[in-house]
């Protein structure tokens, strides 16, 4: 009687196991908290600074590193992204986001000892279609 061969099957599954576990741990990465950036007609790009990533959204949920974080953890959670050698924040606030609670957060930063703090804007288009750039 002949038997089936399992073997290459079960290689075959283990490799798709594998690739698998590697994109998954890529797709979300890259996620990041939707805000609505102000324009701004001297915006640059900033190269990958490494900063610690902060996202204020126009209903007032602050974003610390992607994990949403109540106004009293502020600084303790700047303070532990320090401890593991963080120096620079980019605050990336929803232009009807509250200015209050965007100088809230960027004062909770410098408790931190966090004090090289970046706004991100985009680029803002004047009439003429340019962006204000030479």
């Amino acid at each position: 009687m002949a038997e089936i061969n399992i073997t290459p099957l079960t290689d075959v599954c283990l490799v798709l196991l594998v690739i698998f576990m590697c994109t998954a741990k890529f797709l979300g990465a890259g996620e990041s908290v939707d805000v609505d950036l102000p324009g701004a007609s001297t915006a640059q790009p900033m190269d990958d600074v490494g900063g610690v990533p902060v996202a204020i959204t126009d209903d007032g949920r602050v974003y610390i590193n992607n994990i949403e974080v109540e106004p009293r953890y502020y600084v303790s959670a700047f303070q532990e992204l320090a401890s593991r050698g963080a120096t620079t924040v980019i605050v990336s606030a929803d232009k009807d986001a509250n200015y209050g609670q965007v100088y809230d957060v960027i004062d909770a930063a410098r408790m931190a000892n966090l004090v090289s703090v970046s706004l991100a804007a985009q680029p803002k288009r004047l009439r003429n279609g340019t962006n204000g750039r030479r």
